[in-house]
C-alpha cells in the first residue's frame, strides 16, 4: 500500500513473514498510522505484532 502523496508506504515480502510501514520522515501521525493499519488488517495481517521503534533525527 502507498499513500496518494508517496510518503508512507506497506511493504511486506513474498512470503508475507513480516510487514514494514515506511516513513519520508522519523514520525508518522496518529491518523495516517491507523490507516495503514487499518489496510494492513484488511489484507490479512496481525497488526498486533508490530514493532515500533523510534526513529532518532
Amino acid at each position: 500500500a502507498l499513500d496518494r502523496e508517496y510518503r508512507h508506504a506497506l511493504v511486506c515480502g513474498p512470503d508475507r513473514n513480516y510487514l514494514w510501514l515506511l516513513s519520508r520522515t522519523p514520525t508518522i501521525s496518529t491518523e495516517m498510522k491507523q490507516q495503514m493499519l487499518d489496510i494492513a488488517t484488511r489484507q490479512g495481517f496481525d497488526v498486533t505484532k508490530l514493532i515500533w521503534v523510534k526513529q532518532l533525527h
